[in-house]
């Protein structure tokens, strides 16, 4: 028998945190598949690339401590050219995959039907398909005014600092800098949701979502923070291994006499070990997608009262079939 979840409901700030655990737990392993299925090709791709990257980028530091020793290095240049291409490759790689894979998950949000547990499998593919330039679209409009937002409030902020002066100015510059980046990546990443789960355009998701977090804007930031943080540490753990090996292996190249054979070089053990991590921190990236979407959820039932609507509606219905 299937776990009914219901999503369009309003929750307590415990509850979003709760639940999207909960949900993590549940549907995790069927979200992986379909993360897979959906991408083979271009994760796979993907994975290989940060692969090569990872390994070419400790030929870069192999090369960087032989400079800073005084040591020929004979290899730089096929290696920087090397890391250059498939840094490039990478990145759009990440710009083809990054939709697909919120697409995905936040597609499994509106294939899931809350009365029987099932998934529509069929609807997340098309979803994938239909969203993909969607999001690519709002992600440049959002990145252009996220630029232009923090030329604006750096000429402010900079303004104040050097009105006020001294070590107060910068320490005020500081948090309220830190602030603003805060409410500008919730206001955008929600933005993402309004877009998907609604089928408006980009200037009404950016705008819609205002209304939402109006009324619940410290309810927003405090999940937004505290679940930001559980995530972060849960990825100093993921990362943990890679971060020790890389840095005993920054030591041991900072003191070796003989590094300038090593040269150009990159790191298998540290490829490898960075690919595990890679599909870690991408399984945490669900959990956050799927508490942004409880968030999203939570709010727009606190605005308008839609789950509550199809739920009399629902027992409207029944009862007119004499269901029970």
């Amino acid at each position: 028998m299937k776990k009914i979840f219901q999503i369009k409901k309003q929750r307590s700030f415990s509850a979003v945190i709760e639940d999207s655990f909960r949900f993590f737990k549940m549907h995790a392993k069927n979200i992986i598949k379909i993360v897979w299925e959906q991408n083979r090709i271009v994760l796979t791709a993907l994975v290989i690339t940060y692969f090569l990257y990872v390994y070419f980028y400790f030929g870069q530091l192999n090369n960087a401590f032989t400079f800073i020793r005084g040591n020929t290095i004979t290899s730089k240049t096929e290696a920087s050219t090397n890391f250059i291409l498939v840094a490039v490759a990478l990145f759009i790689l990440i710009l083809i995959f990054a939709p697909r894979f919120f697409a995905a998950v936040a597609g499994y949000f509106r294939a899931y039907d809350e009365q029987t547990g099932k998934v529509d499998v069929g609807k997340i593919q098309e979803l994938v398909r239909k969203k993909f330039w969607g999001l690519i679209g709002l992600t440049l409009v959002i990145f252009i005014l996220a630029v232009l937002i923090f030329l604006f409030t750096s000429l402010i902020l900079g303004g104040v600092m050097v009105g006020l002066g001294g070590t107060i100015g910068a320490i005020l510059f500081f948090f309220i800098y830190i602030f603003m980046i805060i409410v500008g990546v919730l206001y955008f990443g929600l933005s993402y949701y309004v877009y998907f789960f609604e089928d408006i355009g980009f200037a009404e998701a950016i705008f819609k979502t205002k209304s939402y977090l109006k009324d619940k804007f410290w309810y927003s930031i405090g999940i937004f923070v505290l679940m930001g943080f559980l995530i972060w540490l849960i990825s100093l753990l993921i990362n943990a291994p890679v971060t020790l090996y890389a840095l005993l292996k920054s030591l041991w190249m900072s003191k070796d006499s003989e590094i300038a054979k090593y040269a150009g070089q990159g790191d298998l053990i540290v490829a490898i070990i960075s690919i595990i991590s890679f599909i870690g921190q991408m399984i945490l990236r669900i959990l956050m997608i799927i508490s942004m979407a409880l968030l999203y959820f939570s709010l727009r039932e606190h605005k308008t009262g839609e789950g509550l609507l199809d739920k009399i509606n629902q027992i409207g219905n029944n009862e007119d079939t004499g269901n029970f």
